[in-house]
């Protein structure tokens, strides 16, 4: 096929070996997705070019899946710039997705809405990543989790003791401390009430 471009996007068709990934992007896409994505979708929103190198700002992996799929053409739109505030573009479009985050409990309700209406195709996400989601929002049955594991024992639990005290106090609390034998604090505390026991 020529292209798949949606037509809002027509008036920035260019042939899509006028322009190339950039060198120096390492982002690693999952072109694949992204070509599932253009077959059932289109192309919706153009790639980003360098003008004066043709180099792709925003967009690489989805030019390569493009050419995957056998595109002759691609919407592009260009940024004209030096080469340093264009590698800053570059990052900063790959950063920019690393930091986002979702409202799972509003991603479950889209992505049921579709498949109560439509499907999931061309979303990226398929039934096993919806029950995922909501197995993940679902509060644990408490009876489930004793089953898995087992009921807990009191040695599960800790306690932390904490006190404030004069310096001079804290001084002779830490000779005493690792004086006392023992490898762990458990052991350290229960061998220094052993001993004011001993002396009850």
């Amino acid at each position: 096929m020529s292209h798949k471009v949606r037509k809002e996007l027509a008036r920035l068709l260019q042939p899509i070996d006028s322009v190339q990934p950039h060198p120096r992007n390492m982002r690693q896409g999952d072109v694949g997705a992204i070509s599932r994505s253009l077959d059932v979708n289109g192309q919706y929103r153009p790639i980003v070019v360098h003008k004066s190198t043709n180099n792709i700002l925003a967009g690489n992996h989805t030019w390569k899946a493009a050419k995957a799929l056998g595109w002759s053409k691609i919407a592009v739109t260009t940024v004209d710039c030096n080469d340093d505030d264009a590698l800053r573009i570059l990052l900063a479009d790959n950063r920019a997705s690393d930091l986002a985050t979702y409202d799972d409990e509003g991603l479950v309700a889209a992505l049921r809405h579709l498949v109560v209406n439509d499907t999931l195709d061309g979303t990226l996400f398929d039934a096993s990543d919806l029950d995922d989601l909501i197995a993940m929002l679902e509060a644990p049955n408490l009876e489930s989790v004793i089953n898995d594991v087992g009921k807990p024992e009191q040695s599960d639990f800790a306690g932390t003791i904490k006190v404030t005290v004069a310096l001079p106090v804290y001084s002779r609390w830490q000779t005493m401390w690792q004086d006392l034998a023992g490898a762990t604090d458990d052991e350290r505390i229960t061998e220094l009430l052993d001993q004011l026991d001993s002396h009850a």
